[in-house]
């Protein structure tokens, strides 16, 4: 009997331990300050461990998340971290949270990647408008603006820029140097990279940084050395935009404590790859037989207009990206902006094309220009880029009339007036409409939509308008031209003093070709009327000798770069170029017989 009653004894002892709650899957039960004290069950429930069994005396169990507590001192702690009621509020709140930050990382990440294909947009359209002499070079400069800018823009650029770049976080004015301090995802410092957690921000800030310094390639196309695009690319990006990016977008800007505002770029980027290009065109003057003997401009055969518009197309694709996405965020009423600004940037496209089509049928009775037609849209693009998510429609649908009619003008001026060869109309399309767009905002932002995007002021047409913003506007817009001609003009000096020092020029303008046939029919002239010239360069001024430097060879010039440099043509060359190269080498040869055979002379005597 005894025994009897002792076995249910122990029956009953061992169900009533099993109906006793365990330690849950996530978490144990400590008893040592920091140690962990509660977690989730295997069911999901919040379990919430015995704090007196758990917790060392005068402390107490504190929930830091979802799956982690530990043991805290009691004085420290507050109710809402011990209460399982608040805790499961607490933990979907977190849990939202979480959610709506991967959605701002997505948000960056997908429309980098629409944003980098702006890339092929600009190549299709630099390809298709350049002569067919240089197609190779004009696309192998679009790649190299993706090698540069990539590990510029990781070791210096990311970093100049700091909070301004794409919102980046940053601790102090700088940010992530790629050569200096990086943090990992478990919170330590490692050297030599970008935090984990501005991974997103390097990718889409770093699609931008490409988009300026492909502008300037368009200036500069045809005649510029490929060591020293490579030169000019990496100080543009790294040094110049990345400056323009902290003054202009960073919290602690100088531009932006003035209350500059250029929501998606036609200033920051725009304008300062505009004025790059036209910098560039200026010291490497305009191409050869690009104006004729009385002054008048000269048309070259482009490549292919369908390349062009298959260009301008990619362009206007991305650029939806390119101006939706400079929210950066998904938050609150971010999204309504992002199609607001969407939104404003189709209506200024349809307008300034529209416009472009009816002064076409004007001027030219009836026909069409195709590449104007592209760079009106291209130009209402660039002028919607600033103010597309403060204005109103019909304020963007206005802005794109005025933006055919800068197009037109602008480039008028640049290439019949100052003789200014910009191949592209770089400076036309990206300079005088980003400025245009960076001072619509000055005028026509509105204060409600600016409020959305952290801003507390409004445009000087609107009801309550004041002039500040305008004077910012200006402001940015004289900083960012100025800041990046200078920079530019420096860089070329530079340039040209280390290819001296180093041996590194090729002193093309040693022996200076003119041939006659340059000037006639190729068909009535004998390789023996071809003259040669000697031009010293030490009497030259700066810029001549900057030209000389930072030009291809004439030979390249003459037959194409991609003969010189590319081996062989994207295109097939014409009669006349190879006959004129032929009569150019032929050229140089004698004059090279001549001189050796002078130098003989003088051993002998």
């Amino acid at each position: 009997m005894r025994r009897a009653v002792g076995l249910l004894l122990l029956v009953l002892a061992l169900a009533s331990a099993s109906a006793t709650p365990k330690a849950p899957a996530f978490g144990f039960c400590g008893n040592t300050a920091g140690s962990q004290c509660g977690g989730i069950s295997p069911s999901g429930d919040v379990w919430e461990a015995d704090e007196s069994s758990c917790c060392p005396p005068q402390h107490m169990c504190v929930y830091k998340t979802m799956y982690y507590s530990e043991c805290q001192p009691a004085s420290h702690v507050p109710p809402s971290r011990t209460s399982t009621d608040a805790i499961a509020k607490r933990v979907l709140t977190e849990d939202a949270e979480s959610v709506s930050d991967a959605l701002d990382l997505f948000f960056l990440l997908i429309n980098a990647q629409i944003v980098f294909f702006m890339q092929g947009g600009f190549a299709m359209l630099e390809v298709g408008i350049i002569q067919p002499k240089n197609a190779k070079s004009i696309l192998f400069k679009n790649m190299l603006d993706m090698f540069v800018v990539a590990l510029c823009w990781f070791m210096w650029g990311f970093g100049i820029a700091g909070n301004g770049a794409s919102g980046a976080v940053s601790e102090g004015v700088t940010g992530d140097f790629g050569f200096g301090h990086g943090v990992s995802h478990d919170g330590s410092k490692r050297w030599g990279g970008i935090s984990i957690s501005n991974s997103a921000s390097f990718i889409h800030s770093l699609t931008f940084a490409m988009t300026t310094t492909t502008i300037m390639s368009g200036g500069v196309a045809e005649r510029m050395r490929v060591e020293v695009y490579i030169f000019l690319s990496a100080i543009l990006s790294s040094l110049i935009f990345s400056s323009m990016v902290h003054w202009g977008w960073g919290a602690d800007g100088f531009l932006a404590t003035q209350g500059f505002v250029d929501f998606a770029g036609s200033c920051i980027v725009h304008l300062v790859g505009g004025s790059a290009a036209l910098t560039g065109a200026i010291i490497v003057g305009p191409r050869r037989h690009r104006f004729a003997e009385d002054g008048s401009v000269v048309s070259f055969k482009s490549t292919s207009l369908v390349l062009s518009s298959l260009g301008a197309f990619m362009l206007a694709f991305s650029w939806i990206s390119f101006n939706g996405s400079s929210t950066l965020s998904t938050k609150g009423d971010m999204m309504l902006l992002s199609s607001h600004a969407v939104l404003n940037t189709l209506l200024c496209l349809g307008s300034s094309g529209v416009c472009s089509v009816l002064i076409e049928f004007v001027s030219h009775e009836g026909t069409y220009d195709l590449p104007n037609c592209i760079n009106s849209m291209l130009g209402g693009l660039v002028a919607i880029t600033a103010p597309c998510a403060f204005i109103d429609n019909w304020s963007a649908i206005l802005l794109g009339l005025f933006s055919a009619f800068v197009s037109k003008t602008v480039s008028f001026i640049v290439l019949n007036k100052f003789g200014i060869d910009d191949p592209l109309d770089a400076f036309t399309v990206h300079g005088a409409n980003g400025v245009l767009g960076t001072i619509w905002v000055g005028l026509f932002a509105r204060r409600d939509l600016l409020a959305i995007y952290g801003k507390d002021n409004v445009g000087l047409f609107q009801p309550d308008g004041k002039a500040d913003l305008l004077g910012a506007q200006v402001l940015g817009c004289l900083l960012a031209f100025f800041f990046t001609v200078f920079s530019i003009l420096a860089a070329c000096i530079v340039y040209y003093y280390c290819a001296q020092v180093y041996k590194k020029l090729r002193p093309n303008a040693e022996v200076v070709v003119e041939s006659a046939a340059e000037e006639e029919d190729l068909d009535d002239v004998d390789e023996d009327q071809t003259t040669v010239t000697t031009i010293d360069e030490s009497t030259l001024g700066i810029r001549d000798r900057l030209c000389l430097a930072l030009r291809v060879s004439k030979d390249a010039e003459i037959v194409g770069a991609d003969f010189i440099y590319h081996e062989g043509n994207a295109f097939e060359l014409t009669k006349n170029q190879v006959k004129l190269y032929n009569q150019e080498k032929n050229a140089q040869e004698r004059i090279q017989r001549q001189r050796e055979e002078e130098r003989r002379a003088r051993s002998r005597s």
